[in-house]
């Protein structure tokens, strides 16, 4: 997904579980198309993850590892909020340390 904006997130722990970030940007029951790493939907050591929101006009979520030693993942949202939310919420739950990541387009 091209963005110019997106955040880091610096050292998280474990994460919550995939459904949980869903729930959390849309609500329990919401209808979304997923993909990512996780072995199992509880698993909280997923580094890869893609959410959208089906019927959404367009609302995605990206998560990918920009690095694994030491583990940075790359949040990337078809909304800025949309992405700072979701950064957010995994930060309260995995904690690490946001930043603020400006590419070139």
């Amino acid at each position: 997904m091209p963005s110019a904006h997106s955040l880091l997130l610096h050292h998280p722990g474990p994460r919550p579980a995939f459904y949980r970030v869903a729930e959390h940007l849309w609500g329990a029951g919401c209808n979304v198309d997923s993909d990512g790493d996780s072995r199992t939907p509880d698993d909280q050591q997923w580094t890869e993850l893609t959410l959208i929101l089906r019927d959404s006009g367009g609302q995605r979520l990206d998560i990918d590892p920009l690095s694994m030693e030491p583990l940075v993942l790359l949040i990337r949202a078809s909304q800025a909020d949309l992405g700072a939310r979701a950064a957010h919420f995994i930060q309260s739950v995995a904690g690490g340390t946001l930043q603020a990541h400006i590419t070139d387009r």
